[in-house]
């Protein structure tokens, strides 16, 4: 039997495979590049790395089929994703806050942002605590053959209030670093790196309205996205800056 494209479970796998290899190639190259001065924003991407890998395993676990797997594992899958989901995008953010903490001198301004990254790390745990608190409390949805937890209007808005939120943290955080810099090539360069943030917001907004509209697979196919493209942008300022400044 050929692969059905027009099937939204494998238009799903088929965004995750192709997302998730360019996403964690990038964290593979960065990681070989920063293997003897490993610091914690190597770590946040290195956690991120993991996670998505898990989240593609989740994934994948609907070959050959749903009707395959027990009913334990079909409730969990959706669990999987969704956890694994702001893991990988809020590692992925804590990876970039902590890139600007390596490389801005100022002991006042990374005593701020490790204050930021306290937020960021309470920020996940309490949206992954909502997930499961919205679904545990509405358990029907485990009793039918493809169980989907379906997340009401609060979730949308939290999910992009933060967003917002934390990404305009990370647009702006450096701007004052950037204008200590001597070197006005690295200053560019390092600018236009880290704006690359406003990606990830653009694709949190869509993952957004789809959770608004209840769009089905568009939510996970989105969030696959989003997930992926986080940790795209957590690798750039490494992969594409010189050594010497790291």
């Amino acid at each position: 039997m050929g692969i059905d494209a027009n099937d939204p479970l494998v238009q799903l796998k088929i965004t995750s495979a192709t997302c998730s290899f360019c996403a964690l190639g990038a964290t593979v190259y960065r990681l070989y590049k920063r293997q003897v001065r490993l610091g914690a924003d190597d770590v946040w991407a290195l956690f991120a790395f993991v996670v998505q890998i898990i989240q593609v395993a989740a994934v994948f676990l609907h070959i050959p089929g749903p009707n395959n797997l027990s009913k334990t594992t079909r409730i969990a899958v959706p669990y999987l994703m969704g956890t694994t989901f702001y893991a990988t995008v809020w590692a992925s953010r804590l990876s970039i806050l902590f890139s600007i903490v390596r490389i801005d001198p100022s002991v006042e301004r990374r005593r701020r942002l490790f204050w930021v990254a306290a937020a960021f790390v309470a920020t996940a745990l309490f949206l992954i605590g909502q997930l499961l608190w919205i679904c545990e409390a509405r358990p029907s949805w485990k009793n039918v053959e493809h169980p989907q937890c379906a997340l009401p209007l609060q979730v949308a808005i939290c999910q992009f209030v933060t967003d917002i939120i934390s990404d305009s943290i990370l647009l702006f955080a450096p701007l004052l670093l950037f204008r200590d810099l001597l070197d006005k090539s690295l200053r560019r360069k390092l600018s236009l790196i880290f704006s690359t943030c406003v990606v990830t917001t653009i694709v949190s907004l869509v993952h957004a309205a789809f959770l608004l509209r209840n769009s089905g697979i568009n939510i996970a196919i989105s969030a696959t996205v989003e997930g992926c493209l986080s940790l795209i942008v957590a690798n750039i300022p490494v992969i594409n800056i010189n050594d010497r400044y790291w």
